[in-house]
């Protein structure tokens, strides 16, 4: 398809009204907003619009408290009632207040919860030991450490017999040794060095722990209900606060995104003195749409004009696509969106990578199974991959019927084809290999021609002769490329399309075109040409020429892959039939064709996806397409729902 007009805005009108228009374009939807000051050429301009932002602080504030218990509607679009920073700022902090103690009351009953489970499962790896744990904590001139070190260092403490401590092993579990060493409290730093150096992790006993680790184990357990009923108690008490609050807080955060994001927008403004200048680009499509919102402010003065082709900003792009082709814009997308100027690439990739797909994933039963997953996932779980899948899997269909496999039976479909009288169907992978293999190379050449006639028509609109006429991809490389399919073709064939003299005299001077194609593409464009030294210009062209012919080989041979992928997926098929002849003839045979079939989808399919996505990419788009655009992002403001977020430490 196409990419989708625009027309360059240009909004002017006093300061006081300028908060007025951004809330006028935020509203329409359909406003992409540019820097003025860019667009205009005029940086210092842009520099002295920014001005600061009074509700970026309220707006810290309001995100450090618990948003996800505040239910916000994203969808709603509609201007919030503006609330001054000063009282927002004031409200955020008595609720704040309120919260801090139940809020640091909560964090110190996780941090406890925390230490306790670990230390528990500590002891119990203590479990069985008569060491009595307060005995330790009253020693005065022995001071010990419990921990774990990885279980392959434990040797290596051998070395450190003489250094006046002694680790104690007592469990070993997940490679690490669970144990605990002493040492005077005159030793005990030098032999903290030595055992981190070891890897060994620490961990502190409670205090006030005593007896046996069965016994402190129990009494750890009633300190960590207590700990866990605090923390139910506190986190309560907060959610009846944010439940009190939520309204008010709903409507201040609204306000403050809002109002922020309006601040923000004031920066791509040019503001002299009492007047300001807001530019952005508007589709043609939507242009009524955005003269209501816009109509509403009054003493605007509002222009609509073509964008302008030397501007040192490009227009943004948004493609335009049919209902076939418009899921593939994802694969264009991920590539980079054509210049505004240039090509909608979307349909010629719809066609190509089906086309591709389908050849190389032919099975009838496997690519109906396939389309019916992908309307699952496009229309059930609105999965944008599941559209694609449904069109790939239905070329899938069609080519299967014409190798006649269903699910990897290669005779399904010998009886239809035998009625219909069609002798050459179906075409049986292992038994046409030639006809696979120069058909797929055949394909390649001609998307690589399609590429190339692409490419030249667009550098003929752009005026660029250099690439459009002499360049590899130009009209030069079209025919050098065309002579050289004749003459393999002839040599083939054994009957040659036109004489070989012919086809070397195109072949020599097309060559020489595109040797001098720098020079050549100045003087068509009547432009001035800086000759370099004759040794570099000889040298990077011969090069640069030998890379062309090369280019030329490995892109069209590239294309091999495509029938490769035919007899691969017959000889995938053809273990998984003989799987399951060896197992036998009951419904185990069966069960290994099910799986069999259901692997070989899986893993061919994405293989398939992805050297497909290859070929469109490597080999079509090099030649062809630029992807220096960007997208046509109208300005919004996007309420975000935090119920499905992690709590911030902030919030906690």
């Amino acid at each position: 398809m196409s990419i989708e007009k625009l027309e360059l805005v240009s909004i002017a009108g006093a300061v006081p009204h300028l908060n007025e228009a951004i809330v006028a374009c935020l509203q329409s939807k359909v406003f992409h907003i540019e820097n003025a000051a860019k667009l205009l050429g005029n940086t210092e301009e842009a520099a002295g619009s920014t001005g600061d932002n009074p509700y970026a602080e309220p707006l810290r504030a309001l995100m450090e408290l618990d948003l996800r218990q505040i239910p916000l509607d994203a969808a709603q679009d509609a201007m919030p009632e503006t609330m001054p920073p000063e009282k927002i700022l004031a409200e955020t902090a008595r609720i704040s207040d309120r919260l801090h103690d139940l809020r640091t009351s909560a964090e110190n009953a996780r941090k406890k919860i925390s230490d306790y489970e670990n230390v528990a499962i500590h002891l119990k790896n203590l479990a069985g030991s008569e060491l009595d744990l307060g005995d330790l904590t009253r020693c005065r001139h022995i001071v010990y450490r419990f921990g774990r070190m990885p279980e392959e260092n434990l040797q290596k403490l051998d070395f450190y017999s003489d250094e006046g401590f002694i680790f104690q092993a007592y469990h070993t579990a997940h490679e690490y040794v669970w144990g605990f060493y002493f040492a005077t409290k005159e030793r005990i730093l030098s032999v903290d060095a030595i055992m981190k150096g070891l890897l060994f992790e620490r961990f502190e006993l409670p205090e006030n722990l005593s007896g046996t680790p069965e016994q402190a184990l129990a009494e750890l357990q009633i300190r960590l209900t207590e700990e866990k009923a605090a923390l139910a108690k506190s986190e309560k008490e907060q959610s009846e606060i944010y439940k009190a609050e939520a309204p008010l807080i709903a409507e201040m955060y609204r306000c403050a995104k809002y109002q922020s994001e309006v601040s923000k927008l004031r920066g791509q403004c040019i503001i002299m003195k009492d007047k300001f200048s807001l530019m952005g680009y508007v589709p043609v499509s939507e242009k009524e749409t955005f003269k209501k919102c816009i109509g509403k402010v009054k003493d605007l003065s509002v222009t609509y004009e073509k964008p302008w082709a030397d501007s040192r900003v490009q227009p943004p792009v948004r493609l335009k696509n049919g209902w076939f082709t418009k899921p593939f814009s994802m694969f264009v997308e991920m590539y980079g969106l054509p210049n505004y100027n240039g090509y909608n690439p979307t349909t010629f990739v719809a066609i190509t990578y089906t086309l591709l797909f389908g050849i190389m994933f032919g099975d009838l039963g496997q690519g109906i199974l396939l389309a019916l997953i992908g309307l699952f996932l496009h229309k059930k779980k609105n999965f944008e991959l599941g559209a694609i899948m449904e069109r790939i899997g239905i070329s899938s269909a069609v080519f299967g019927a014409l190798y006649g496999s269903v699910f990897g039976f290669e005779e399904a479909l010998d009886p239809f084809w035998e009625k219909v009288g069609m002798p050459f169907l179906p075409l049986k992978a292992m038994e046409n290999t030639n006809v696979i293999i120069f058909g797929a190379v055949g394909i390649g050449a001609a998307i690589i021609i399609i590429s190339i006639l692409v490419n030249i028509i667009m550098k003929l609109k752009r005026r660029n002769f250099e690439d459009a006429v002499f360049s590899n991809n130009g009209i030069a490389g079209l025919v050098f490329f065309c002579a050289v399919l004749m003459l393999v073709i002839g040599i083939i064939t054994g009957q040659q399309i036109l004489p070989k003299g012919v086809l070397a005299a195109v072949l020599v001077i097309t060559l020489l075109l595109m040797f001098f194609r720098e020079p050549l593409g100045h003087w068509m464009a009547h432009k001035h040409y800086e000759m370099p030294g004759i040794g570099d210009f000889i040298a990077s062209n011969f090069f640069e020429c030998f890379e062309f012919l090369l280019g030329y080989a490995t892109n069209t041979l590239s294309f091999i892959r495509v029938g490769g992928f035919v007899f691969s997926h017959a000889g995938l098929m053809s273990v998984v039939f003989l799987l399951a002849d060896m197992i036998g003839k009951d419904h185990k045979s069966w069960i290994t064709i099910v799986i069999g079939n259901l692997f070989v989808m899986c893993l061919e399919g994405l293989i398939v996806g992805i050297q497909v996505l290859r070929l469109e990419f490597y080999e079509i788009f090099s030649r062809c397409y630029d992807g220096d655009g960007k997208p046509f992002t109208p300005v919004t403001v996007s309420f975000d729902d935090f119920s499905d977020q992690p709590q911030s430490d902030s919030a906690a």
